[in-house]
């Protein structure tokens, strides 16, 4: 039998998906700025999938990226959609690692965006906060409201298939523009903020002369363990790292 909830879920994401694809390319066209949201793109790729390599050769699939002037990576977006909490940690830890490797290689990359949708717990939201991404939070209720008023139930029982079923029925008939629309409801207490971090990030990087306001040192020893230190100024950093160069047969005390 069909998973009708995993179909609903995912036609439901894909529109709310095409929609903050719509805020964002209106956002930047004022600059001329490309927004690649993947498909086959002459000189640069053939395949539909818009795939990133980091440093160490490891692609990485993206929603979509805004590229500046030089065609270089400024915005990176990710929009996902989970319906329960238990596959929280997966989802989260992926954007974390893919988004923090692809901004260590690529340096013109000024912010990353994730749009969550759905039942995410807080843990998870601070865990992607840590890693230098900004949330935009659609709350479950809130999509729940709002399908409901298209005629669509779209909260169930977990081992429920026939609500699933019957809601997934519905949404087939509806017409592209009824799609739209409820992508647009879903999304219009955000749409400010979605522009806004855009935004941000595009007039960010015309800005002259930049401040430093914290330091962060990851450090990979010689047995593949990864250490992250946080500092609050250059000055701070440096005289950490300058005591790492004593001799030291363990510096294992010395990075903790």
């Amino acid at each position: 039998m069909p998973n009708y909830a995993s179909k609903l879920g995912e036609a439901v994401g894909h529109v709310v998906e095409t929609e903050v694809q719509r805020i964002i390319q209106a956002s930047v066209e004022p600059h001329n700025l490309f927004v690649d949201v993947g498909g086959a793109r002459p000189g640069k790729r053939e395949g539909k999938k818009l795939l990133m390599v980091n440093d160490t050769g490891t692609e990485y699939q993206i929603d979509l990226a805004v590229e500046n002037k030089a065609g270089e990576p400024l915005i990176l977006v990710e929009s996902k959609y989970i319906r329960y909490k238990k596959h929280n940690r997966d989802k989260a830890s992926w954007t974390c690692v893919a988004h923090y490797k692809l901004r260590t290689t690529y340096p013109s990359v000024r912010k990353s965006i994730a749009v969550l949708m759905g039942q995410w717990s807080e843990p998870s939201r601070k865990l992607m906060n840590s890693f230098g991404v900004e949330l935009v939070v659609i709350p479950f209720s809130h999509m729940v409201k709002v399908l409901g008023e298209f005629g669509i139930e779209f909260d169930w029982p977990e081992d429920d298939n026939r609500i699933p079923k019957r809601s997934w029925s519905k949404w087939e008939q509806l017409s592209t523009d009824a799609k739209s629309e409820i992508a647009q409801r879903i999304l219009e207490p955000q749409a400010a903020q979605i522009r806004k971090l855009v935004l941000d990030a595009v007039e960010a990087e015309d800005i002259a002369v930049k401040n430093i306001e914290k330091v962060e040192l990851l450090v990979q020893t010689a047995q593949g363990e990864y250490f992250v230190k946080k500092f609050q100024s250059a000055r701070e950093a440096a005289i950490y790292l300058l005591g790492l160069t004593r001799d030291a047969e363990n510096v294992q005390g010395l990075l903790r």
